[in-house]
């Protein structure tokens, strides 16, 4: 290792594979392309056998709850014995956890915050958000409001926008394109060739408000029945979703393929994509569908509007609205030269969200703190 690398004790609880492993992930690789050493706690899963095939090493971490101490003592003794300068919590429950492991190696603690969920009230929440950290990383800048809100001081709060390898995953897009594997995805789900087709993809979670997507897409229906939707992902509320799509006789109109593979297919397979949710930290799928050249309608929410410019590069509308989320993509598909013309905009604004940015400025961070 050079002389000013760095050594990083990463820490995640999650056990599924959604966008905040994906940002570890790009984290991971690109700190460790810098010369930076480095560890990964965390259950078994997607993350930790991707991190895993990059050389670094892992340590199971699978805590039961927030309370877990026996888990938190032992991830302590395994930062004592690795001996990182910085531990980076990337989770709820790894923040509730994991600090211990900084406190007993003497290492600075970095929290990520990904959601904009309030602060809770409740007691082990006050606590754990008045335990001594040294610094909060929120993905937005909506996100830091909510911290500010629940009393974490502003000098305690840095925000490192969550970021994509844009120029790699336009090309995966482009690639998709050209080879048919698009076109052959829409054939899959049976959607017409010439059917305008709204996507989202996201986790089947009440937060993403697949809820209100489904009552919009009745009422686009009514007025576009050439129109198809789907929605890529599970989650909690797919069986509440299925039911939805359902009594609202949308059938074969609205898809829910459940987890797809093949993302860059999907996005190149869409004329429109959507984003429901009522609360959202950043949402790097709208990142992926602006660096896609996929026109994007999403609700004004957390950091949302952090990446979208109402009318400029995209459209954004009040969340839990379906009529107004209906009356934009009505919108968008009448006049697809508009909607084209704000996707293009958004291919030059979603550059200011490059997953390289995002690498620079966490290791500028671990340098600060360590200063």
């Amino acid at each position: 290792m050079a002389a000013d690398s760095l050594k990083i004790l990463h820490v995640d609880t999650a056990p599924t594979w959604r966008g905040g492993q994906a940002q570890v992930l790009g984290l991971v690789d690109g700190l460790g392309a810098r010369g930076h050493e480095q560890w990964l706690a965390a259950p078994d899963g997607p993350l930790a056998s991707r991190v895993a095939s990059l050389g670094v090493p892992t340590r199971r971490f699978a805590p039961a709850g927030d309370l877990d101490l026996g888990a938190a003592v032992g991830l302590a003794d395994y930062a004592r014995k690795i001996g990182p300068q910085v531990v980076h919590l990337h989770s709820a429950r790894a923040h509730a956890t994991g600090l211990l492991a900084a406190y007993a190696c003497g290492a600075k603690s970095v929290v990520a915050r990904r959601v904009d969920f309030e602060v809770g009230r409740g007691p082990l929440s006050a606590l754990k958000y008045r335990l001594p950290v040294d610094c909060f990383v929120t993905v937005s800048r909506g996100i830091a409001e909510v911290l500010a809100r629940g009393g974490i001081p502003g000098e305690k709060v840095t925000v490192i926008h969550s970021g994509i390898e844009v120029d790699a995953l336009a090309a995966r897009v482009d690639a998709a394109r050209a080879e048919g594997r698009a076109k052959q995805l829409r054939a899959s789900l049976g959607v017409p060739e010439a059917a305008p087709l709204v996507g989202a993809i996201a986790a089947l979670a009440p937060h993403k408000d697949h809820r209100t997507l489904v009552e919009a897409a009745a009422i686009v229906l009514s007025k576009r029945p050439d129109a198809r939707f789907v929605a890529a992902g599970e989650g909690p509320t797919e069986d509440a979703v299925h039911a939805q799509v359902h009594s609202r006789g949308l059938g074969d109109k609205f898809l829910l393929p459940g987890f797809v593979d093949d993302v860059p297919a999907l996005l190149g397979a869409l004329d429109l994509f959507v984003l429901s949710s009522y609360l959202e930290g950043l949402g790097t799928s709208v990142l992926d569908a602006q660096a896609a050249g996929v026109p994007v309608v999403a609700t004004g929410v957390g950091g949302v509007p952090e990446m979208i410019q109402d009318c400029v590069n995209g459209r954004l509308v009040p969340p839990r609205d379906p009529a107004t989320l209906a009356t934009a993509i009505l919108e968008a598909l009448d006049d697809p030269a508009k909607a084209r013309a704000r996707a293009v905009k958004a291919q030059e604004t979603v550059r200011a969200f490059d997953l390289a940015r995002t690498i620079e400025r966490t290791e500028a961070l671990y340098r600060e703190l360590l200063a």
